[in-house]
């Protein structure tokens, strides 16, 4: 026996598994060595020609609305066809060696065919989509290359602002149309129309992201798609918290700028709801007024509601006004510029807060308070008028007529002689000490971006260059002084309610939505105080006695206004201006400031006309109007946000 021979026959398949994996090292190493150095460079060219494109999303914005959460501000689906031009690429070849045919075209002619190619493959297309949800449409062709060149890696609409029956359609039959799907934008909407429009503003379309947004994602966008700022009233005050944060996603695109995939890797984040104090019953009921006496011609006034207990701002109208839906799409130069055209009815300026008026009479209010506080004023003595008050050889008008006059008949009959008399005997200073306790001059802070303090003198300015004129014009509300509608309304409270100044609100709160679809409610201070009239009870009661006097007395100048059962107290005013209207009529401020109930006052009312006639025949029977409306209203309740289920989805970053 021969073991060596023995050994060798044994050792055959180690030697065959040797050689297999002999072979298999070097296929290993031949497939690395054609990866690594063979395909290189195809694979470095498809490198350098993919890139990522980031593509900005819009969040949802908030809501807003009332005091008893009804809309005021929503959000519609705009339902729009669109065409995803990457899957078109083949059709975009066929169409281009049809009209080719056979020729051979020089390198510039065969670029432009492919051109009229790519067109005519979409624009067919779109005219077969029309034709299915019956909506005739073209494709603009300027339109469509400039998506092609710049942006053909995201979805082109086509046709936009589809009903839901051509939607339904287009569901039903244009899934054989190659490259084409439904998408669903959102479009604020204003469900009231022009209602309360001032105070809620109006959209426009946004600019790109600006360079401080950016630094705060660290990135800029490629493309941000089609979406609305606010740009006046609250929806540009609260931009920021009811836009909320937008999402972002990347799209992978080659070197044809086709999309071959993409991720969303920022969720976004859902704005924030606002409730406001405003109710839409008295905001109508106070727009009503502003069209009620002249429905044909475009009244320049403001009424504004204010609760007397707190401030909360309950209606806001300014006349004439707009529709903020025109807004949130294409606005022509023919409709906009009348809006901004200083000669016209200006319906964009918002007259409750921004305007400035002189008083008139209602700030004799004011006088009165200060003289029965200072003790200048003894509300039982008489004091004869003239029927005018002389003042350095000139007269000034009072139309009280002559007599004698208490304070109570003085008041309602609005007598300028009187007021000027007891002005003049409280000094400068004294009135400017009593106007500054209203915060005269001063902006109230409700609409920061849209509103003034007026005009008030100082205690500096009345003490140097200051003469007797100017002391009797301040005190009959004419002059040096101009207000806003707003204040007024302001002071009227303070007067209601037995002394108490507050801050003006509007904003009651804002509603944040969970992920979960749950609620968190965060309010916003109720019933800030800001300061306080300094008078005694016993002189404000006798003023309020006054105002009521000058609504139920038959004399009264506000008398008009007068509700059987329904007690209010209130003052006309009307201030002569230097400027003249249209017509070549000297104009007119005038005013009616009120509250209800006198015994429990409840709602201050102050309504202007910055063109009238005069406070009682052109402001009075507005505030009856909005008096009508409301004394058969509840309490004005504490703001709470209905309950609302809705989810957010996955895309919701958390609260």
């Amino acid at each position: 026996m021969n073991p060596v021979k023995n050994m060798r026959r044994e050792d055959m398949g180690l030697q065959w598994l040797a050689i297999g994996l002999f072979c298999c090292f070097v296929i290993l190493a031949g497939g690395l060595w054609y990866v690594q150095i063979v395909s290189f460079k195809k694979y470095e060219k498809y490198r350098e020609v993919q890139s990522y494109r980031t593509v900005r999303i819009p969040a949802p914005r908030g809501l807003i609305y009332d005091r008893d959460a009804q809309l005021l501000a929503d959000n519609e689906p705009n339902l729009n066809i669109v065409v995803y031009l990457d899957q078109l690429r083949e059709d975009f070849t066929r169409t281009y060696h049809d009209l080719k045919g056979d020729k051979d075209l020089p390198y510039l002619e065969g670029l432009e065919l492919e051109k009229d190619a790519r067109y005519l493959t979409v624009s067919n297309m779109v005219y077969e989509a029309s034709v299915i949800i019956g909506k005739p449409s073209a494709l603009v062709r300027s339109e469509f290359e400039s998506h092609y060149y710049r942006h053909r890696y995201m979805a082109m609409p086509v046709l936009t602002g589809l009903s839901r029956e051509q939607m339904a359609r287009f569901m039903e039959q244009g899934s054989r149309l190659k490259g084409f799907d439904l998408e669903v934008r959102s479009k604020r909407r204003y469900p009231n129309g022009s209602l309360a429009a001032h105070l809620l503003g109006y959209m426009r379309p946004r600019q790109r992201t600006s360079n401080e947004e950016a630094a705060t994602l660290q990135m800029s966008f490629d493309y941000e798609l089609p979406d609305f700022m606010g740009k006046y009233g609250l929806e540009g005050q609260y931009e920021d918290e009811l836009s909320g944060e937008p999402g972002a996603k990347s799209i992978l695109v080659n070197n044809m700028i086709y999309r071959q995939e993409e991720e969303e890797w920022l969720p976004l984040l859902p704005g924030k709801h606002l409730y406001l104090t405003l109710d839409t019953d008295i905001q109508k009921a106070a727009e009503d007024a502003l069209r009620y006496l002249n429905p044909n011609q475009q009244r320049r006034g403001a009424i504004v509601v204010m609760d007397c207990n707190n401030g909360d701002v309950l209606a806001l109208a300014s006349a004439p006004t707009f529709d903020p839906n025109i807004f949130t799409g294409f606005l022509p130069a023919s409709v906009f510029k009348p809006m901004i055209d200083p000669k016209g009815s200006l319906p964009l300026f918002n007259r409750a807060t921004y305007g400035r008026y002189h008083p008139g009479s209602i700030f004799k209010i004011m006088i009165g308070l200060a003289g029965l506080e200072s003790r200048i004023i003894d509300p039982e003595v008489e004091f004869f008028g003239q029927g005018y008050f002389p003042m350095r050889g000139r007269r000034i008008d009072d139309t009280a007529g002559a007599g004698y006059f208490n304070f109570e008949r003085a008041f309602y009959k609005s007598s300028n002689a009187y007021f000027i008399h007891y002005g003049l005997k409280l000094g400068p200073e004294t009135i400017v000490d009593y106007g500054n306790q209203i915060f005269l001059g001063k902006e109230t802070g409700l609409l920061p971006a849209q509103e003034t303090g007026g005009y008030f003198p100082s205690k500096q300015t009345v003490r140097k260059g200051w003469h007797p004129g100017d002391t009797a014009n301040l005190s009959i509300g004419q002059g040096k002084i101009d207000v806003t509608p707003l204040q007024m309304a302001v002071m009227t409270s303070a007067v209601a309610n037995g002394g108490t100044v507050f801050w003006p609100r509007i904003v009651a709160g804002w509603e944040s939505m969970m992920p979960n679809g749950a609620s968190v409610f965060e309010p916003e201070p109720e019933g800030r105080i800001r300061g306080r009239l300094r008078a005694s009870p016993q002189s404000i009661e006798i003023l309020q006695k006054a105002m009521l006097a000058d609504v139920e007395n038959r004399n009264g100048s506000g008398s008009i206004c007068r509700i059987p059962g329904y007690l209010i107290g209130g003052k006309t005013g009307t201030a002569e201006t230097s400027f003249k209207n249209s017509n070549g009529r000297r104009i007119k401020h005038t005013w009616f400031v009120a509250y209800a109930p006198h015994e429990n006052p409840r709602y201050a009312v102050v309504v202007l006309d910055s063109e009238g006639l005069s406070g009682r025949s052109s402001c009075a029977p507005l505030a009856k109007i909005v008096f009508t409306s409301l004394k058969d209203l509840p309490n004005p309740s504490h703001i709470e946000p209905r309950k609302k289920v809705f989810t957010l989805g996955d895309n919701a970053r958390s609260l």
